[in-house]
């Protein structure tokens, strides 16, 4: 396994699996690891501008939002290379993070992590990336 301290991944939530992130031609967990949050959410936005451009008007409708001029902003932040512009753009129009990606420490991350309610209280389950 890769070195994981202090570097940050891209995860995405499922209902029946938990969280997961990008896996290897085998199905093994393989994410990038990021040196930074920013460099990761530069990521998250870029990877959102693709999905946007690529999909149907259908889409914008069901969350009122114009194409052009949602693909014109998030190109802008992302140009300027704006972190803390991309986070309030998300927040503001969540829509637009497309694949529902978020950011989470390397070290802190679990693959399949699910909250479990139980008698004794909440049990998190799944497995510590380093140890996969």
């Amino acid at each position: 396994m890769k070195e994981i301290k202090g570097k940050f991944i891209i995860a995405f939530d499922t209902i029946c699996d938990g969280w997961q992130c990008a896996k290897d031609e085998n199905e093994k967990p393989n994410p990038t690891l990021f040196d930074s949050e920013a460099d990761a959410m530069k990521e998250i936005f870029a990877d959102a501008i693709a999905g946007l451009d690529g999909t149907d008007d259908d889409y914008f409708e069901e969350n009122e939002l114009n194409k052009e001029e949602t693909l014109a902003e998030m190109n802008i932040i992302l140009h300027l290379e704006n972190v803390e512009g991309m986070r309030i753009y998300f927040g503001n129009k969540p829509a637009c993070n497309y694949y529902d990606e978020f950011i989470v420490p390397a070290e802190e991350f679990i693959l399949g992590r699910k909250a479990i309610f139980t008698g004794q209280g909440i049990v998190i389950a799944g497995t510590k990336l380093e140890n996969l």
